[in-house]
């Protein structure tokens, strides 16, 4: 009897202690962020001038780097800078800009290119009138046909709304299915049974997580197939 009541005791005080849910939350640290010093900011537009003639960047009117700045706990701090190309036609639909990433190495006090690729943004284009910056655009992946880009741009708000009826299926999307969402990204999908040719639309929502919407390209028609959630 004694045994019994001390086991409850120790159960209670358990489940005092654990958070809604049956999990013990851990604790999980941010890194740092910080906007660009002087000197670096400074460092950076002399190497970019040197590097990539105003021909090539677009002028200096379109020279606007963004800069990305972090560190986790004990680490140094990783600099990044950002440059987009001047916008262009990619196709008579699509505008696009380049973004290309540089790297500063603290230690050689030297910017470099950053290993990865530079990236391609697009958005609509107007009828007969000249790309300008746009305020949203969406990651392309080269890999993607520019129709199939365009089509997908034209029909997200449909293509969201039915892979909503899909996120109650699957465990992970359930509970963000009222959540607000934006495309960020198309990009090549595995093909599913039943569905050869397949493209992916990311949705970054309100509350930072990720969905993607696999899409089913039949005769020139597309189906949102099967979702993939992300925390």
């Amino acid at each position: 009897m004694a045994q019994r009541l001390i086991r409850a005791a120790a159960l209670a005080a358990l489940c005092a202690v654990q958070p809604a849910g049956g999990a013990i939350a851990a604790t999980t640290t941010a890194p740092q962020q910080r906007e660009p010093s002087a000197g670096e900011r400074a460092s950076f537009e002399e190497y970019y001038r040197q590097q990539v003639p105003p021909r090539l960047s677009g002028g200096p009117s379109l020279f606007a780097p963004a800069f990305d700045i972090q560190r986790r706990p004990g680490q140094p701090w990783q600099v990044i800078a950002r440059v987009d190309s001047a916008p262009r036609h990619h196709t008579v639909e699509l505008c696009r800009q380049i973004r290309t990433s540089y790297i500063y190495d603290a230690r050689e006090q030297r910017w470099t290119p950053s290993a990865a690729a530079p990236g391609w943004y697009v958005w609509l284009a107007t009828p007969r009138v000249i790309c300008t910056a746009a305020q949203r655009t969406v990651r392309m992946d080269p890999a993607v046909h520019p129709d199939d880009v365009t089509a997908l741009l034209r029909q997200q708000n449909e293509l969201l709304r039915r892979a909503r009826l899909l996120f109650a299926g699957n465990s992970q999307c359930a509970r963000q299915r009222a959540l607000n969402f934006r495309l960020s990204a198309i990009e090549p999908a595995p093909p599913a049974n039943g569905a050869p040719a397949m493209v992916g639309m990311v949705f970054d929502s309100d509350r930072d997580t990720t969905v993607k919407v696999a899409v089913r390209k039949s005769r020139g028609e597309y189906a949102a197939w099967n979702v993939s959630c992300r925390d």
